[in-house]
């Protein structure tokens, strides 16, 4: 994006790259800072110079850590990510030696947030950048002590690089707003975005989800899980369920508690948690039991609705 620059649609702002020139020198899950983490670290056209950002929307400051020259950020509305999701973005940015922003300070889409910089001993001068697609504020480490958002998701499924100037954009999705149609209907300008599900509704799974169960024998690839299906562990390891609530493996990675993935990808039942960033179409529906049907790989499955979450036909 480039100074000024707002994006609304519907009533909803799209969430917009906060660079006008985007050179990622370190990417998600990066071997150095970022490992298990959805954060990149991005320096403008020439190394070395301190290029200001901007407000990818309009945004309140929610936290300060001076030392690091770092400001966590969260949407005062609801906005419109790259991967179609509308919700609240949290975000942080880190390494801005001229840092002076104040907690309840709020900026408006297309303003200053602040410089590039080396503040908290950074290597080279650059954003530190990362974006939780939720309300949620915690700020925890991981496994190998780096800290973190919940739910945080790659950047080119958050925001939309419109007048970006992609100098190394290390083989992301990159999207602009042309690329993500706004389909729903509006009232006085203002998008529903309702999320109930109907036959042919495009959805993606939304959470993390423990592998309770492997079927027997391990060849059938398949695992029962009583969060998604709401069957008891009892059912399954008595072989009581449905067929349709046997999950087949081949689209989940295994990843740990904090939605990081895991080196060697062999499951274990009770042990290993699991996600699944691929997108569905909705066979039917069962309001009774607010269900929907998917086929995963070739096989039925029936999960709960409230973990699944609409995305754009595109």
């Amino acid at each position: 994006m480039i100074k000024g620059q707002k994006s609304v649609r519907n009533g909803i702002e799209d969430f917009l790259c906060p660079f006008t020139d985007m050179y990622i020198s370190q990417g998600s899950n990066g071997s150095y800072s970022h490992k298990g983490i959805m954060a990149n670290d991005v320096r403008g056209l020439q190394a070395g110079v301190r290029y200001p950002y901007y407000a990818p929307c309009t945004c309140k400051c929610i936290r300060t850590y001076p030392s690091s020259g770092q400001v966590m950020w969260q949407s005062v509305n609801k906005v419109r990510f790259a991967n179609g999701r509308v919700d609240y973005a949290t975000f942080m940015t880190v390494h801005d030696n001229s840092m002076d922003a104040k907690v309840g300070q709020v900026v408006e889409q297309g303003s200053q947030l602040g410089n590039m910089g080396t503040k908290g001993n950074a290597t080279g001068v650059h954003c530190h950048i990362e974006v939780s697609q939720s309300a949620d504020t915690s700020w925890i480490k991981n496994q190998y002590g780096i800290y973190h958002f919940n739910n945080e998701y790659d950047l080119d499924d958050c925001y939309f690089v419109d007048n970006t100037n992609i100098l190394k954009g290390m083989g992301g999705n990159w999207r602009t707003t042309k690329d993500v149609a706004v389909q729903e209907t509006s009232i006085n300008n203002i998008e529903i975005v309702d999320q109930i599900l109907h036959v042919g509704s495009k959805v993606k799974f939304d959470g993390i989800f423990k592998v309770d169960i492997l079927k027997s024998p391990l060849s059938s690839n398949l695992f029962g899980c009583c969060q998604l299906t709401g069957c008891s562990y009892n059912s399954y390891k008595t072989e009581q369920v449905k067929s349709h609530h046997w999950i087949p493996t081949s689209d989940f990675i295994e990843v740990d508690k904090n939605g990081h993935v895991t080196s060697d990808q062999v499951l274990s039942g009770g042990n290993s948690y699991v996600l699944n960033k691929n997108v569905y179409e909705v066979k039917d529906i069962d309001t009774k039991t607010n269900s929907a049907k998917l086929n995963i790989n070739g096989r039925d499955v029936w999960v709960f609705s409230t973990f699944l979450y609409e995305v754009s036909n595109n």
